[in-house]
């Protein structure tokens, strides 16, 4: 049996090494995002024979895992889950294309595997996030400048300091919500404000990094990113004001020319299958997506 527990701030070092075993950039493999949402996915954790093993909420009555993550066997870890979910049904959520390839190899015809598009993350060249040089991306250039033109001496650009900061942020992400989804957001998304205060109260010890962006003396945008290894960054969370034309794109800039000094790769995350969403990552052009699969026991309904 594995026996899970919660995860804590000082198992940082820990885990850290386990959840990059295999180099793959995926944002819900990083220590922060499980820190910052482990209360609203109920994220548990078991290391056991040198694999890590994540389990979350569960969805209706199957039971939720990650792909376990070591460098032993993995079909003798997939046993490991397969025990401890005792007959109850189950799925494994996170495997990557390396993982789903050697599992069908090994194991042909015991697991179903689902792809799971609207979840690959979108990684880019931060160096293209800086410069935005070349015709693809001449669109946001144009937005910049559109931007600058519109709001010339009225903007500008900060990074983050938590203990300044925190407060004007948590009332900015409540009004933004608000503008969105109406007086009912601090209810519906509660959590994400309970991630982002996280975050923010653990700034130095999760590795984030964030930047504001002001206008008429006002918060118009804010982003936060977390280091995640050496030389990559996940970008968390990224809001600012629709009515701003060029809001997002300017504290995507900004963030990126003073942040990215020490970053080849960003993890700008998921488009949840919103169509718009989807389009808006598109079209910044990503080196590349990181493919995500679901697994689930053969003969088992969905």
């Amino acid at each position: 049996m594995l026996t899970f527990k919660e995860v804590e701030l000082s198992d940082k070092e820990l885990l850290q090494p386990l959840l990059n075993c295999d180099g793959a950039i995926m944002a819900d493999r990083t220590f922060a995002s499980l820190y910052i949402w482990r209360n609203h996915y109920g994220v548990r954790y078991c290391i056991k024979d040198g694999f890590l093993y994540i389990r979350s909420n569960p969805q209706g009555d199957t039971l939720l895992y990650y792909m376990p993550l070591g460098a032993g066997d993995i079909v003798q870890a997939m046993q490991e889950l397969e025990a401890d979910a005792a007959g109850r049904p189950y799925q494994v959520v996170l495997l990557t294309a390396e993982r789903k390839k050697e599992l069908e190899e090994r194991c042909p015809g015991k697991y179903v595997f689902t792809e799971d598009r609207d979840n690959f993350d979108y990684i880019y060249r931060a160096e293209d996030l800086v410069t935005l040089k070349g015709k693809k991306l001449h669109g946001k250039r144009n937005h910049i400048n559109k931007f600058n033109a519109l709001y010339n001496g009225r903007w500008r650009y900060e990074d983050i300091d938590h203990e300044i900061h925190r407060d004007a942020i948590h009332d900015y992400t409540i009004k933004w919500g608000k503008q969105r989804s109406g007086d009912g957001y601090e209810d519906d998304y509660k959590h994400e404000l309970e991630a982002i205060d996280c975050a923010l109260s653990n700034f130095h010890a999760l590795d984030v990094r964030g930047g504001i962006l002001w206008v008429d003396g006002q918060i118009a945008g804010y982003t936060l990113g977390a280091l995640t290894r050496p030389g990559v960054i996940d970008m968390m969370i990224e809001k600012a004001d629709w009515d701003l034309d060029g809001a997002y794109t300017m504290i995507n800039n900004q963030f990126a020319i003073h942040n990215f000094g020490d970053i080849e790769y960003v993890n700008r995350e998921e488009d949840l299958g919103i169509e718009g969403l989807r389009t808006a990552k598109l079209s910044y052009y990503p080196a590349f997506l990181t493919e995500k699969y679901t697994l689930r026991p053969a003969g088992v309904q969905e």
